[in-house]
């Protein structure tokens, strides 16, 4: 049955919050591999396209779609400034210490998400593809994962999944539920049924990496 509880279910803003997830600038060095191409890659959109916001602006901006698709829908090609929330490489890994591409390891995220809201849901939904995945870094990461599964006649649903994993705690998965808007979807499912968080009995060794950074 769908919790009338809200705790986790909004975007927390709190600064004071643990669970608080505001993008904000970070630095970048150039003699890490990774972030030398990501700053050629922003120098070069800065010196081939006109501005269209601030910093300020764009950071406004980036937060503000933060909020409003709580974390799972954000265009990054507006955005010129190097943030602390930024959009998964499926095809890469988004840490060392992982050994598989993201696509792979979100996918495990999102199977175990899915077999989550199959036995709270009383449904047989089975994990097809990963679609997206945003990621938060800050003391740990929180990852913002969309996901396509389908029925048992096929029928194919997009899913969202939040899943944190913090440093020093094993990894925990905050939600699953139905994308809002899609069709045939019941409005009830896709705002009530999001339930108070709780820690995963599976590890992260069971996920293919231990704390990540």
């Amino acid at each position: 049955m769908a919790s009338s509880s809200r705790t986790d279910y909004e975007i927390i803003s709190d600064p004071f919050n643990p669970k608080c997830v505001v993008a904000c600038f970070i630095p970048l060095r150039r003699d890490i591999e990774k972030e030398r191409l990501l700053l050629e890659s922003i120098e070069w959109k800065q010196n081939n396209a006109s501005p269209k916001y601030t910093d300020q602006e764009e950071r406004d901006l980036i937060n503000k779609q933060i909020r409003n698709s709580q974390g799972f829908d954000v265009d990054f090609s507006m955005f010129l400034c190097p943030f602390d929330f930024y959009p998964s490489i499926l095809d890469e890994r988004h840490s060392t210490l992982i050994k598989e591409t993201d696509r792979r390891f979100f996918g495990r995220l999102a199977q175990e998400s899915i077999a989550d809201y199959n036995i709270r849901e009383g449904t047989s939904y089975e994990f097809v593809e990963v679609v997206k995945a945003n990621l938060y870094k800050n003391k740990g990461y929180m990852y913002f994962i969309t996901f396509v599964a389908k029925d048992p006649s096929d029928q194919t649903k997009v899913f969202q999944a939040k899943v944190c994993n913090v440093l020093c705690r094993e990894i925990e998965h905050s939600f699953c539920r139905l994308k809002p808007g899609q069709e045939g979807e019941c409005d009830e499912d896709s705002k009530s049924f999001v339930k108070k968080t709780r820690y995963n009995t599976r590890s992260n060794k069971r996920a293919g990496v231990t704390n990540v950074s």
